[in-house]
């Protein structure tokens, strides 16, 4: 009889529940009006959204000030964060014949991007979530070799060990730029890193973008190994040569999402499915249809 539960309305309201309580969204893939984004995904059932960029600044720009105001429009919706997803790492390594030592160049001042790591968990701290976006540095400027990868690790692994003792979790985003940009390379980094305290924000997107695979075998070590923490949805057109992936509405793309949800759940994964629409026109409008194709992939599952 106990397996009669499985099998029950009331089960399988429950996990709709839950599963719905993991969708997420970046939430400039709608607008810059924040207000007006929360509004939407409270009508999607979201809870808790991504934060990358508000009010035309980026997230690891806010004021204390920026901080209070925003923290407040989540709080009279009963709303919280599912990531800040700032632009840690998304710099040049140490040494790369692009970087440069002045200016505020997230991607080029490589000590200017390595700063800004207390002040995104002090954000992180402020809005209430464990989870802060990074990457593993970008390949331009740099031989990408045995040297190289050895630079990347030795660079990244201290501030690894600090979210460690700060209860923070860094969700590295596999990008076909960085170092983490093929299946075999995130498997390398995880195996070596070895750490909680830092996991993977699965992107497919950006897989294919890499001409990787997009498909549940690519990603099922992933799962066994429990390094997936943060899933991005973004779901490719075609792809375009140096450039990668043209995205639009999420279920009418190159990628089975529904089959990617499903895999997730079967290993009782319980980060979030956050939409990052990826579009430069009709933000608001793709995404919104999106939000409507993953919400009917989470509930049929």
């Amino acid at each position: 009889m106990k397996n009669l539960y499985f099998f029950s309305p009331l089960y399988i309201k429950r996990r709709i529940m839950e599963n719905m309580d993991q969708l997420s969204i970046i939430t400039d893939e709608i607008c810059q009006n924040i207000e007006h984004v929360l509004d939407i995904s409270q009508k999607y059932g979201i809870k808790d959204v991504e934060l990358r960029k508000v009010w035309d600044k980026n997230i690891a720009n806010f004021t204390d000030s920026d901080l209070k105001k925003l923290k407040k429009l989540l709080d009279e919706r009963n709303m919280g964060v599912s990531m800040i997803s700032g632009p840690f790492g998304k710099c040049v390594l140490p040494g790369s014949k692009y970087a440069k030592n002045n200016g505020e160049s997230f991607s080029r001042n490589v000590e200017y991007n390595l700063g800004l790591f207390e002040r995104l968990v002090e954000i992180s701290d402020i809005l209430e979530t464990q989870n802060i976006r990074v990457f593993n540095f970008l390949k331009m400027g740099s031989e990408v070799n045995e040297e190289s990868w050895k630079l990347m690790m030795d660079t990244i692994k201290p501030y690894v060990n600090k979210a460690e003792s700060l209860n923070k979790v860094l969700m590295l985003e596999n990008e076909h730029f960085c170092f983490l940009d093929t299946i075999k390379n995130t498997r390398r980094f995880f195996n070596e890193i070895d750490s909680n305290a830092i996991k993977l924000n699965l992107d497919p997107g950006n897989y294919y973008s890499a001409g990787e695979p997009t498909d549940t075998k690519a990603y099922e070590e992933f799962y066994e190994n429990n390094w997936v923490g943060h899933v991005h949805v973004k779901d490719p057109k075609f792809k375009l040569p140096f450039i990668g992936g043209t995205f639009g509405v999420v279920g009418k793309g190159k990628i089975d999402y529904k089959s990617l949800f499903k895999q997730a759940l079967r290993h009782d994964y319980d980060g979030y499915f956050s939409l990052e629409t990826h579009v430069l026109i009709k933000k608001e409008k793709t995404s919104i249809r999106s939000l409507e194709n993953i919400s009917d992939m989470l509930k049929s599952l």
